[in-house]
């Protein structure tokens, strides 16, 4: 009886390889970690979330984290871009107090590029604020981002938020209606389905940053133009206006003395 031959098959065995994830320029492309992968298509789909701390290396910028996506990979590393950030459980737990009261909200508005993001701010009041005042607020705040991030780049949006000026401004605006402590944006995130550009958005795009940067470049010309007449303008002459004083010499001096001595009446007789 013959004896049968099994074939044994070699299964292939993929190499990996360490690959470095960079953060994009918005923090400097630190290091944001490495991962072990195959193929560079399986780079595509990771996604990284870093706390806002370590990205800053300021530690009162605890409360925030930020999420990442890679978006391509070049020489071996993936390089990676900013869909969202958003606060942390316990940062949003600390702003709750007795005798104040926490309005949520949340909307989509299309950003520069046509881009769609949801935002979703979070105010804290100094004191109790009725149903009629905290509507009045939310609709305010609504209409205040809508209109400052209409042609913003996502990453200019997120660089103000870090440096608190979105929430500085919108706590000036909420303050017009009810006294507040403070307002923070609890979650920024880009749409899943606009999170990849495509030709036309960043056509668009770019118009639209052009378009702001004639706009900011006309309006400092006007402001400079404006401080340049103001330091040529002459002196006023008007009525309230005041000449400048003569400096004189002391021979002057004592010539004008002189003059008022002979101008004066002769004294009177003592009694």
């Amino acid at each position: 009886m013959a004896e049968t031959k099994q074939k044994t098959v070699k299964s292939k065995v993929k190499k990996k390889h360490w690959a470095q994830i960079l953060a994009p320029k918005l923090f400097d492309s630190m290091v944001l970690g490495e991962t072990n992968i195959g193929e560079k298509e399986e780079m595509l789909k990771k996604s990284v979330t870093a706390n806002l701390m370590v990205l800053t290396d300021d530690p009162r910028k605890q409360g925030y984290n930020v999420r990442f996506d890679v978006k391509e990979v070049k020489d071996g590393k993936a390089h990676t871009q900013v869909v969202g950030i958003d606060m942390t459980p316990s940062a949003i737990k600390r702003l709750i107090r007795r005798g104040r009261d926490k309005i949520d909200d949340s909307f989509v508005v299309r950003i520069g590029g046509g881009r769609l993001v949801r935002v979703k701010p979070v105010l804290v009041t100094s004191t109790k604020a009725s149903r009629a005042a905290q509507t009045e607020m939310r609709l305010a705040v609504r209409k205040r981002v809508r209109d400052t991030f209409a042609k913003m780049r996502f990453d200019d949006i997120v660089k103000d938020i870090i440096d608190m000026k979105t929430q500085r401004v919108l706590r000036d605006l909420c303050s017009k209606t009810h006294p507040v402590r403070s307002v923070d944006i609890r979650e920024l995130i880009i749409l899943t389905q606009d999170r990849t550009m495509n030709a036309e958005m960043e056509a668009l795009l770019e118009k639209e940053a052009t378009e702001e940067d004639a706009r900011r470049a006309q309006m400092a010309a006007a402001a400079a133009a404006a401080s340049v007449s103001e330091e040529s303008a002459p002196a006023p002459t008007g009525k309230g206006s005041r000449k400048p004083r003569k400096v004189l010499s002391p021979q002057e001096e004592e010539e004008a003395a002189g003059k008022s001595d002979m101008t004066e009446g002769p004294e009177e007789p003592g009694v």
